[in-house]
């Protein structure tokens, strides 16, 4: 027996189970082995888990391979995380543009790059806009309205088939026509051109077209930007100088002196159908009226074609789609400058000889006539009666809307006997044309 405490007991080695340990059982005090106690306290059987254990965590229960590794822990505290790099780090792929899109939005136009107007959608921060009605301010430009016949080419200005675009030629001229030319779809949209048909000229030839705007609507052109083009087409042989010149008028609506504003040239190929265009930086004050030639430089030919159609004079520096207006309203636009004079209402006051009334409401001016072809009427009664050529005589007065007038050549009449004109024969065409 020893009296010392359990905490002066030496250390004991390792036990095998013999050994023999006292315990307290049923107040007395007995001895047992190792191996004894061992297999009392296991005589229960214990099914818990690690898992069961509530102190414990899920994590407790769980396998190790389930884990990271301490390397790889190490390696994530180092690692960077989204709050370092920003969401798109972290973010689907298919939340971004790809490859292809982002190469589009290289070359792509960024709204700064354009006119307020493309991205306003309104109308007032349109810039260089044209006035409504002066997309196009040559009248005619289609060359679609006719109210003459052919003529003949030669060294003076003249209007022929196409109404307001007069032609002439330089150089000696022995042979060519100004017509109309129809069809022509392939040159012009409208299908119709201006043509000056078989052209002979001798020398330092030339074929030269002339368009001239009023004062009233030049006014919108003073100080802006403008744009000329048309359509043209020769079959001269060789390419041929387009000089295009544009002056405006020294007085009001009066053309016998003019200044140049700008000329340019443009060359057109043999046997092809070309746009001619010119862009006029600054109009200056043109608010006197515009005047536009075209001249093609030809030289010497024999028996050649040029047609120019589809004309058009534009406020802004930039070339527009051709305004093709209805031809209906084309024609109510010439009248202002040309028109028929239909109806006519005259009293015989000689033998051979009347006074017609002429009316004519809202030309540009008062107008200067010409017959198209002998003139007939009936006096209603009895007879009719028509000039033995084309005729207009005295002018008696006349202005903007009417005027009275002598017509003679005929035989037969009845002094102070009215007469009214029929559908057969020619017309007497009003013009204030420039």
């Amino acid at each position: 027996m020893t009296t010392k405490k359990i905490s002066e007991l030496p250390d004991a080695e390792s036990l095998g189970g013999t050994e023999l340990v006292p315990v307290v059982q049923d107040n007395a005090t007995r001895k047992t082995t190792v191996t004894g106690l061992r297999e009392g306290l296991s005589a229960d059987d214990h099914t818990h888990t690690l898992s069961d254990i509530t102190d414990a965590g899920t994590a407790a229960g769980s396998a190790i391979e389930d884990f990271a590794s301490a390397a790889q822990g190490a390696l994530a505290d180092s690692a960077l995380q989204p709050a370092d790099v920003g969401s798109a780090a972290f973010a689907e792929t298919t939340d971004f543009a790809s490859a292809a899109q982002g190469a589009l939005a290289d070359s792509a136009v960024q709204p700064g790059d354009l006119a307020a107007v493309a991205t306003s959608g309104d109308y007032d921060d349109l810039t260089n806009a044209p006035n409504p009605g002066l997309v196009n301010a040559i009248i005619n430009g289609g060359c679609l309205v006719s109210h003459r016949a052919s003529v003949s080419l030669d060294n003076t200005w003249q209007y022929g088939e196409v109404d307001l675009l007069a032609v002439t030629a330089e150089g000696t001229v022995s042979n060519g026509t100004i017509r109309q030319f129809t069809g022509a779809y392939s040159l012009t949209q409208t299908g119709a051109a201006c043509m000056v048909e078989n052209a002979t000229l001798a020398g330092s030839g030339a074929i030269l077209f002339r368009h001239r705007i009023e004062s009233k609507d030049a006014r919108a052109f003073v100080d802006q930007a403008a744009h000329f083009s048309a359509r043209a087409y020769h079959d001269v042989g060789s390419t041929m100088d387009y000089i295009i010149t544009v002056r405006k008028a020294d007085s009001e609506d009066d053309f016998a002196s003019t200044t140049d504003i700008d000329t340019d040239t443009v060359t057109v190929a043999n046997d092809t159908n070309d746009t001619i265009k010119f862009s006029i930086a600054d109009m200056g004050d043109c608010s006197n009226g515009i005047e536009i030639e075209v001249k093609v430089d030809c030289g010497a030919v024999t028996t050649k074609d040029f047609f120019l159609a589809e004309l058009q004079f534009s406020i802004g520096a930039t070339q527009k789609p051709f305004e093709q207006r209805p031809v209906g309203f084309e024609t109510k636009l010439v009248h202002r400058f040309l028109r028929p004079v239909t109806g006519l209402v005259a009293v015989a006051n000689s033998g051979s000889n009347m006074q017609v009334v002429l009316n004519h409401p809202d030309m540009r001016a008062a107008p200067s006539y010409e017959v198209t072809a002998a003139l007939a009427f009936t006096d209603g009664y009895t007879a009719d009666f028509a000039q033995s050529s084309a005729h207009i005589g005295t002018i008696h007065e006349n202005n903007k809307d009417h005027g009275r007038a002598d017509i003679a050549l005929f035989s037969g009449l009845t002094s102070g006997r009215f007469h009214i004109q029929r559908g057969a024969g020619g017309q007497i065409l009003a013009s204030a044309e420039f």
